[in-house]
């Protein structure tokens, strides 16, 4: 009798820990999704990005707010705070085909990972503070010469001026996509670094599933549109000495010519 209760509890004990191994093993597919699917734009717990920092968020939303979200972005048009998430970020969230039950294990992850109130829950750990990427001359004309097409990327991709316009001394873009000239500004570095190594949105899915952007490539593109936004908040200060010089040269020229009329 005393020998059968002890088989069984041995049994039980081996059960668990063969399922506690397995869980550890195949890891929480909930993080696995979100890590594929979502953390080019998403973060929880270190800052936005290309999106909104998703720390908290199931506290902050319903979950079929969530689920609608996740499942079919394109369909909430009308949705209020989907117009404001695309008002501060400067871009619509791209239908990236995810299924019910896959949106549901996120959720789950977000939950436990901090994403929202869950009793016993570990809470994600603190991530670091990335790097700046520091802006060389060298770098700018780099991330330039690839987003015109001038220097092909190194994977075949096609350049982004092929469909998008950007407003910048020596740039012409196309006009079939999103103007991302003041993208920067609102996704930050981090950000637009995300989008670049995600590229989930449907037409740049297609073109880019075979041809990624390297890391040397994203870099320098970063730090084009990094220096572009630099020079924009500059606003014409640079010039401002050539303009300035002008303008009184002119306005010198015209007090002579009106001196020359008076003293006749």
């Amino acid at each position: 009798m005393a020998r059968g209760i002890l088989r069984a509890a041995v049994s039980n004990l081996c059960l668990v820990l063969v399922l506690s191994l397995g869980a550890h093993a195949y890891g929480d597919p909930g993080k696995d999704l979100f890590d594929k699917q979502c953390s080019g734009c998403h973060s929880v717990g270190g800052g936005d990005g290309g999106g909104p920092d998703l720390k908290g968020v199931t506290d902050r939303r319903a979950e079929e707010w969530l689920e609608s979200i996740i499942i079919e972005p394109d369909k909430m048009a009308k949705d209020a705070a989907r117009q404001e998430l695309i008002k501060k970020y400067g871009y619509e969230m791209p239908n990236l085909g995810i299924s019910h039950d896959d949106a549901l294990k996120i959720i789950a992850w977000l939950k436990s990972a901090g994403g929202g109130t869950a009793g016993g829950a570990t809470p994600a750990a603190p991530q670091a503070k990335p790097v700046e990427t520091v802006v060389t001359p060298e770098l700018v004309a780099k991330g330039m010469a690839l987003f015109t097409g001038a220097r092909p990327f190194a994977n075949g991709g096609s350049p982004c001026a092929a469909c998008h316009p950007f407003r910048a001394p020596g740039v012409s873009g196309g006009n079939m996509a999103t103007d991302l000239s003041d993208h920067y500004e609102g996704m930050g570095e981090q950000g637009l670094r995300g989008v670049l190594k995600s590229l989930k949105f449907p037409v740049m899915k297609k073109m880019y599933a075979d041809r990624p952007l390297t890391e040397e490539e994203s870099t320098a593109i970063v730090a084009f549109f990094k220096d572009a936004a630099a020079q924009k908040r500059g606003g014409w200060s640079f010039d401002i000495f050539p303009i300035a010089g002008a303008g009184f040269f002119v306005f010198c020229l015209a007090v002579l010519i009106l001196y020359k009329r008076r003293t006749r």
